[in-house]
């Protein structure tokens, strides 16, 4: 299953070349992942629990202009026991391919201070994702 959402090009987001800044498709992909695990992260850090990204890597395909449409789709792609993958593409939604990118990303008991297995409840989520 995917998920899909569209994030506004905003003129703060570009940069000196007229483009999105190349950073700013790192906070694109924050955006998808928390309109999908928004309620699931709250509840975590309430129960000291964190969902951190331990590896984040973008392969830049074509720039985005701030007249572009830009549409984050994201799945899982790996789950272990403490970590899991998503894969990210970002897109216009009529075949042009701006970004494909990949976050790893634990659950980390903050009082513990280690990577824990993943919730059941976080778990079932990203199967849905």
């Amino acid at each position: 299953m995917k998920f899909s959402t569209e994030i506004q090009v905003r003129f703060a987001d570009m940069d000196a070349y007229g483009h999105l800044n190349h950073a700013t498709f790192f906070t694109y992909l924050e955006t998808a992942r928390t309109i999908v695990f928004r309620n699931i992260f709250l509840d975590l850090m309430a129960k000291g629990h964190l969902l951190m990204v331990v590896k984040a890597e973008c392969q830049y395909k074509h720039p985005i202009g701030p007249a572009d449409r830009s549409i984050v789709s994201m799945q899982a792609e790996e789950i272990k026991r403490t970590r899991f993958t998503l894969s990210y593409q970002i897109h216009d939604g009529e075949g042009t391919i701006f970004a494909e990118a990949k976050t790893v990303m634990i659950c980390f008991d903050e009082q513990r201070g280690k990577p824990v297995a993943i919730p059941l409840q976080l778990r079932e989520a990203i199967t849905q994702v």
